[in-house]
């Protein structure tokens, strides 16, 4: 069986790709890192896959990023009047 490292760093990486707070994880020297998840269920990632999503995943916040500093910086347009009945 190949050795295997558990980190702080692999554990903050699955958190913030996935989302999720893993139960169990181990990076292996090929670089694959195994970790199991709150449901169960096991997910094993190539250290190129993990880079490309970590990179997907950075792209995706720009934009969204981006578009509150612009919101937070336009000022509140003025409330319209309710129309008159006649």
């Amino acid at each position: 069986m190949p050795e295997s490292t558990k980190t702080k760093q692999d554990f903050e990486l699955i958190k913030n790709i996935f989302n999720v707070e893993p139960i169990s994880w181990a990076r292996y020297p090929d670089g694959r890192l195994v970790f199991i998840s709150p449901t169960g269920q096991k997910f094993a990632y190539s250290q190129e896959l993990l880079d490309q999503l970590a990179a997907e995943k950075k792209a995706a916040a720009k934009p969204a990023a981006k578009k509150q500093a612009a919101a937070e910086e336009k000022p509140a347009a003025p409330a319209k009047k309710a129309a008159a009945k006649k």
